[in-house]
């Protein structure tokens, strides 16, 4: 499994990320946050999700739904009302499950072509569902900060989670905040991942992207913390 990992503080005097790469034996746990108020919150949920996959040491078709809910408890048990969103994948290298829960995503791809994103719990993404934009739009609409799902109290903490996928050889993962995402268009992650070497290129080469349109503002005028984690099958 080759895999690796970035996290940039944005313009606030934090960063409002967290993430999380854990080895046990031959299984990975690879999680990561972007807390809304506060970046403790992020690192509740991350240190829920691998404190679990800790203490079980398998990976079953009910562990993300369980780690989402205990990640959720402790973030509601916490003196001062905070929000996360997170995404994170288990796998052993032959299987993997992975969910999500806000705008924090997760890209697989199969012979280096997008296979599959997980959705985004906002206003803009039920606008897309909706065939009233156009799935790149999403970035540029100012309603995917009005999100419909986070781990916080009284809200709803749902997340979208899959089921166990048999991994092929060339599976490549893209683990992210919405900090890095808004900045990259999907065809440009397809394109690096093509011209990469391994998991550390195809993460140096969208970062360089990501920094490229940040500066310029393509996408957005507000330089928010990023973290992504890249996996090579």
């Amino acid at each position: 499994m080759d895999y690796a990992s970035v996290t940039k503080q944005g313009e606030k005097g934090y960063n409002t990320d967290y993430l999380t790469v854990f080895k046990d034996e031959s299984s990975y746990c690879f999680a990561l946050a972007d807390g809304r108020e506060t970046p403790i919150a992020a690192e509740i949920a991350v240190q829920s999700v691998i404190g679990d996959f800790k203490s079980s040491g398998i990976i079953t078709k009910t562990s993300v739904p369980d780690f989402f809910s205990n990640a959720s408890q402790k973030i509601d048990n916490y003196e001062l009302p905070v929000r996360a969103c997170m995404s994170f994948m288990l796998t052993d290298g032959s299987v993997a499950v992975w969910g999500n829960i806000g705008d924090c995503r997760i890209y697989l791809l199969r012979d280096k072509l997008l296979y599959e994103i997980t959705p985004d719990h906002s206003s803009a993404y039920a606008l897309y569902e909706a065939g009233e934009i156009r799935y790149p739009k999403i970035r540029r609409q100012n309603t995917r900060y009005n999100l419909t799902r986070m781990l916080g109290k009284g809200l709803d903490s749902t997340p979208d989670y899959s089921q166990p996928e048999v991994l092929r050889p060339g599976d490549s993962f893209l683990i992210c905040s919405d900090g890095f995402w808004e900045n990259i268009h999907e065809r440009q992650v397809e394109k690096t991942l093509k011209r990469s070497s391994g998991a550390q290129d195809w993460l140096s080469r969208m970062v360089t992207i990501v920094e490229k349109n940040i500066t310029h503002k393509k996408y957005t005028r507000f330089r928010d913390s990023y973290s992504a984690i890249t996996i090579n099958v």
